[in-house]
């Protein structure tokens, strides 16, 4: 588990997909995923034993600290191990968006990835007109990368796709400020710093409650 002030992220269970199949079966919402919005519980049921072991892909809900409320899901899909990369996405049920939410889930699922799963790279596919999308994914630090050209069809046309991404160096510096406005736990720092060996060192203008390189140290 993740925590920031408001939100955490915890890993998807199975009691969880009733909350997934409302979230599928939005019409809206899914328009921004590129996938068709009908799926049945016992679709979901499958594809949630088929990829419980798939090491490619953390699923996390994205929940309220004090009531455990769920407020929606994000994705790390296409972990590429040897090139220190993956894909990110999240989506916010209707009900909660714009709340903030969004923003607060998103730099939690972003943090995992450069902190826990010690990846160089982060990108993300989003549509041209989702404005709310790129405020946020601009907020965290991710930059416009290039333009994917008729790559999927929405609302029975192609469509471009905006490909956008976050280097490690980016997450480092932004971390600081990311922390004071989220309010995510350094804990999940230490646990990084026993467990690898690899974490780069931090350059002097990144200012958390603690580096990764200072809990190294007292280690």
């Amino acid at each position: 588990m993740i925590k920031g002030e408001i939100l955490q992220l915890r890993a998807l269970e199975k009691n969880d997909l009733a909350f997934l199949h409302e979230l599928h079966n939005n019409y809206k919402t899914m328009n921004y995923f590129f996938e068709e919005p009908y799926e049945t519980t016992r679709e979901l049921e499958d594809l949630f034993e088929k990829h419980i072991h798939n090491q490619t892909e953390r699923r996390f809900l994205i929940q309220e600290v004090i009531t455990g409320h769920p407020v929606g899901v994000l994705s790390l899909m296409e972990i590429d191990e040897i090139n220190r990369k993956c894909e990110i996405d999240i989506i916010i049920h209707d009900k909660f968006q714009g709340q903030g939410f969004g923003k607060q889930g998103f730099v939690l699922g972003v943090k995992y990835a450069f902190d826990i799963l010690n990846l160089e790279k982060v990108y993300l596919l989003l549509l041209p007109g989702n404005t709310p999308g790129m405020k946020i994914y601009e907020y965290v630090g991710f930059k416009k990368e290039c333009r994917l050209r008729k790559e999927y069809f929405v609302n029975g046309e192609y469509v471009d796709v905006q490909r956008m991404c976050m280097f490690r160096t980016q997450w480092v510096r932004q971390r600081g400020r990311l922390q004071c406005d989220v309010g995510f736990d350094s804990f999940v720092a230490k646990t990084v710093a026993r467990s690898r060996r690899d974490v780069p060192k931090m350059p002097p203008e990144a200012v958390p409650t603690m580096t990764l390189m200072e809990v190294v140290k007292a280690a």
